[in-house]
């Protein structure tokens, strides 16, 4: 039987877009991956250009990476008459699941698409090395970030052993058709994610292509890294990385005034990489937007747990509106993060208000720059809310500060339940119109199923317990 993942890795459709247009002027939208003929630099161009196209789609950034974690956790509810991805949110995931296959499958395309820029042995005229050397960094970063997602996704998280060494997913480099490739650990994995995103952050510049957000440059990728290194416990490389982003001043937090502008526009000051959505190509009622807002299909809602943490004046508020059609413990709020219907609204990824965060945590669990976590918690804390008193916290009080504030400022990114994960807590719904309302760690209900096509297809792929 022909391997599952050697499928993946030969059916990524080859398509180029015209050479006359400079991949200056791309989106990432306006073209999909080349994986083998990578014959000169505009093949580079196109690919590159191609695996931001992969990745926006509804099954991974453009709806999924964010909502399948988040309606697993505690502040997301399901509306009455949800339907979609509804066995996440009761945590009774199948083997068959079309999802995690259509994630799984969409991460090894992905990748295969990365790894062919990766590994090409192309030689350039010396006047377009840089350029060149940009996007092959551009890849290593991209592959860094879907081997992250995909194992968080398909693993537990890295504390769970003592030294990471439980199941990860398959580390795929380069492609072999007669490989069976087994489950690599995940403290490998996040070896081989560092080791990526190390090697981009040493062949990109500084500034990224499309001279915004929505492709990556070095400093990006060090906040991305910055990411990695905080789920690893890594907190002073996690806190390393992130003052080198934080003091690149190429990016600044949006005012208070403004907060809401967060969301409806595009490539702010806060943002550090976002994937683009634009008007004639983009995933439509498809997208995030469309399981949150009731004029498409309105199936989730925020838990009136988290919504009851905010004060009055914070400026977070904005983000919530009451909807009077909503009745009885699905009342009364909606989500409104995402307010384009038609999917227009780039997926922020990640945002300066985040490595403050990661920073402090950093710092805060390091326990040598108390006033330096205090300080980088009111950066996000004052920002929503100017009138509240500098932090003076300590200790276990200042890291639940921070924990709460994460959960505060993050709220529907696609995080709050790897953050509880990696904290060893358990989920609990207080307001909950789930079957279940209390998830206790550890579970094996916090995890994707491997693909039973993938486990039919690879003797040498081990299922996660409890599938």
């Amino acid at each position: 039987m022909k391997k599952y993942i050697t499928a993946i890795l030969t059916i990524v459709t080859l398509a180029f877009v015209s050479c006359s247009k400079s991949f200056l002027e791309l989106t990432p939208q306006q073209s999909v991956s080349d994986t083998e003929a990578l014959t000169n630099l505009e093949d580079f161009e196109s690919s590159i250009t191609g695996i931001y196209n992969k990745i926006s789609g509804s099954d991974y950034y453009g709806r999924y990476m964010f909502l399948i974690p988040d309606v697993m956790a505690d502040d997301v509810k399901q509306n009455a008459q949800a339907n979609r991805i509804e066995d996440y949110a009761e945590h009774i995931v199948r083997v068959s699941d079309s999802d995690a296959s259509s994630l799984w499958t969409t991460m090894y395309e992905g990748i295969n698409a990365t790894n062919a820029i990766i590994n090409s042995d192309l030689v350039v005229p010396d006047a377009v090395v840089a350029e060149q050397n940009h996007i092959i960094g551009e890849a290593y970063a991209l592959r860094g970030l879907i081997y992250f997602d995909m194992v968080r996704f398909f693993a537990q998280h890295y504390s769970f052993t003592a030294d990471a060494s439980h199941l990860g997913v398959p580390l795929v480099l380069e492609f072999d058709a007669a490989n069976e490739p087994s489950r690599n650990s995940v403290a490998e994995v996040y070896t081989q994610v560092i080791e990526d995103m190390t090697t981009a952050i040493s062949l990109m510049s500084a500034n990224s292509r499309s001279a915004n957000s929505s492709t990556l440059s070095s400093t990006s990728v060090k906040a991305l890294l910055s990411r990695v290194y905080l789920y690893k416990e890594d907190w002073a490389n996690a806190e390393a990385m992130a003052t080198e982003v934080i003091e690149s001043e190429n990016y600044s937090l949006v005012s208070n005034a403004n907060y809401y502008d967060l969301w409806t526009t595009d490539n702010s000051s806060e943002s550090i990489f976002e994937i683009s959505m634009t008007e004639t190509d983009n995933v439509g009622g498809g997208g995030i937007a469309g399981l949150y807002l009731p004029e498409i299909f309105g199936d989730y809602l925020p838990s009136n747990d988290v919504v009851s943490l905010y004060e009055a004046e914070d400026a977070r508020l904005s983000t919530f509106e009451e909807d009077e059609l909503l009745i009885g413990e699905f009342a009364p709020y909606r989500m409104i993060k995402y307010p384009d219907v038609n999917g227009f609204d780039n997926v922020k990824v990640m945002r300066l208000a985040e490595l403050y965060l990661i920073r402090a945590e950093a710092r805060a669990e390091m326990g040598t720059n108390v006033s330096g976590a205090q300080d980088d918690l009111d950066m996000v804390r004052q920002r929503a809310l100017p009138t509240v008193a500098d932090n003076s916290d300590t200790g276990d009080t200042l890291k639940e500060a921070i924990f709460l504030e994460r959960r505060l400022e993050l709220a529907f990114e696609g995080q709050r339940l790897w953050d509880l994960m990696r904290k060893e807590m358990d989920i609990v719904r207080t307001n909950c119109t789930s079957q279940i309302c209390l998830i206790s760690y550890p579970s094996e209900t916090v995890i994707m199923p491997i693909p039973q096509n993938e486990t039919d297809a690879n003797p040498n792929i081990e299922q996660n317990p409890g599938f």
